[in-house]
């Protein structure tokens, strides 16, 4: 058998060499619970939702209020907290990378967070750039803001050419885990769902990958019984879940929770 000939000079790289012992875990080891970020307010008690070093998901139908949803998540970790969430958590440096909306209605967001808070977020509006370059503006703005607790990226599926491709799905997912990990901050991800009836779960490969490996997915749908109110509803927790509970708007656009009532639980099915 004759072995194929390598140009003079090349050297074969050494074959990886990972150490067992820097991924083994043992019984003894004392590690500590992630620092929660967010908690859902329920019936007295605190529930987090969104810790350190984790991963998350927002999805549901297009127009279903998905952005009001984001904006409440903001200025809870800014403010503190409304009606149904609570942060005390010690950096407010938040980052949004929007890949949908035009520059017009991201400043528009920003604004209603402004109004709401009295603080700026990092908010970029990123949808004129490729899939890579969506990846290298984050990458470079965690680099340089090590503090950030808490990325949003809405929508993950414009950081892949298919959401349907497995291989594309399973790199980005990659991504996103090699990304919370070497900054220990929070990855929110943001999908539409499929739009099968009677099939719910978010958009593609890409969704069912992400969705197995998110600490919590909260679905948010509009209330077939109310059209000016949407439903926030646990689809995936880690943890202690939560009841549903609901988003409104008032007409600056400012979001609002609020429980549901008997009426509302009684007639409102996920």
């Amino acid at each position: 058998m004759i072995e194929e000939l390598k140009p003079i000079g090349q050297v074969e790289k050494p074959a990886e060499i990972i150490n067992l012992n820097d991924y083994l875990v043992s019984p003894d080891e004392d590690i500590p619970e992630p620092t929660p970020i967010l908690s859902i307010k329920e019936f007295g008690r605190k529930i987090p939702i969104f810790t350190e070093d984790n991963v998350s998901m927002i999805f549901g139908p297009a127009k279903s209020r998905k952005s009001a949803l984001i904006r409440s998540i903001c200025q809870t970790v800014l403010s503190g907290e409304n009606d149904k969430m609570f942060s005390n958590y010690y950096s407010n440096n938040i980052a949004v990378f929007d890949t949908e909306q035009s520059r017009f209605h991201c400043l528009r967001s920003t604004r209603i967070i402004w109004n709401m808070t009295q603080q700026a977020i990092n908010y970029f509006c990123i949808s004129t750039l490729n899939k890579d370059q969506k990846k290298k503006i984050v990458e470079d703005f965690l680099m340089q803001n090590q503090d950030c607790g808490m990325v949003i990226l809405d929508n993950i599926v414009h950081f892949v050419g298919d959401f349907n491709s497995a291989q594309e799905s399973s790199e980005v997912t990659e991504w996103v885990l090699n990304m919370k990990s070497k900054y220990k901050t929070h990855i929110l991800v943001v999908l539409h769902e499929n739009a099968s009836s009677g099939f719910i779960k978010p958009r593609g490969h890409l969704g069912t990958n992400l969705m197995n490996l998110c600490e919590t997915a909260i679905r948010i749908q509009k209330d077939p019984n109310d059209k000016f109110q949407s439903i926030v509803s646990a689809a995936l927790t880690r943890g202690r879940g939560f009841e549903d509970f609901a988003l409104t708007m008032d007409d600056q656009m400012i979001p609002y929770l609020g429980d549901l009532s008997p009426y509302e639980k009684e007639n409102f099915k996920l």
